[in-house]
Parts: C-alpha cells; sequence; structure tokens
C-alpha cells in the first residue's frame, strides 16, 4: 500500500509585509459563501494551502472550490509552521491527523485531527 505524503510550508508572501503574514479567513474568503461540509477532499486536486493564525486552514484546489478546514484543540497552528500528512489514500479526510512543525528546525510540536472540509466556490469575475 502507497502512503502519500503532504507537506504544505506556510510560506510568507514575497511582499514581505505584515498585513501579508497575518492575513485573516475573512480577508482570504471576503466574498464568498460557505456551502455544505463534506469529510474528505481529493489530495491530487490540491494546489496549495494557507496557515492562518486562528487555527484554520484553507486548501485550494485546482478548478474550485477552495475548502477551510478547522482542526479542533489545535493551538499551534500558526501561520509561520508547516504542516504534513501521511495517508493511505488520495483522500484528505476529517479525523486525519496532521503534524505542526517548524520548517526550517523541524521542531516538531505535536499533532491534530482535522474536522470537515467547508466548501467555498470561487468569486466569479464580472464579465
Amino acid at each position: 500500500m502507497r502512503i502519500l505524503t503532504l507537506v504544505a510550508v506556510a510560506a510568507v508572501l514575497a511582499s514581505g509585509t505584515a498585513d501579508a503574514r497575518t492575513r485573516t479567513v475573512e480577508q482570504a474568503l471576503a466574498g464568498r459563501t460557505p456551502g455544505k461540509p463534506v469529510s474528505c477532499i481529493q489530495l491530487p486536486r490540491v494546489d496549495s494551502s494557507e496557515i492562518f493564525d486562528s487555527g484554520a486552514i484553507l486548501y485550494r484546489m485546482r478548478g474550485g472550490p477552495d475548502y477551510l478546514n478547522t482542526p479542533g484543540n489545535c493551538p499551534f497552528l500558526r501561520h509561520d509552521r508547516a504542516i504534513s500528512t501521511r495517508t493511505p489514500s488520495t483522500s484528505l479526510c476529517s479525523g486525519d491527523i496532521i503534524r505542526i512543525f517548524d520548517a526550517p528546525s523541524h521542531f516538531d510540536y505535536g499533532g491534530c485531527g482535522l474536522g470537515d472540509f467547508v466548501p467555498y466556490p470561487k468569486v466569479k469575475k464580472a464579465q
């Protein structure tokens, strides 16, 4: 059985401004309406992820929608840390454990279980 590993490194945006590093979930999802939560997303469709200091992860998907996940009781999840996940399938599901670590030092902060994935369709641009 093949095990897929997903590693999302929380990168500071190239501009280096404090605003870019401390963007909120509300700012990232401005103008979007949440859909019905689902329990799994397909890993091959994940284009990138963004970690927020509020303890949420936004999974940006190829072709949309994007999915917001808020792991329960996960105080070490912050924008300046990285996460990794190991799964025996091509899906990432609620209950899967993410490991939180500092990318430069590899210091491990522990793990948290993922919650449901809330879809946020992309806002269509006016034509």
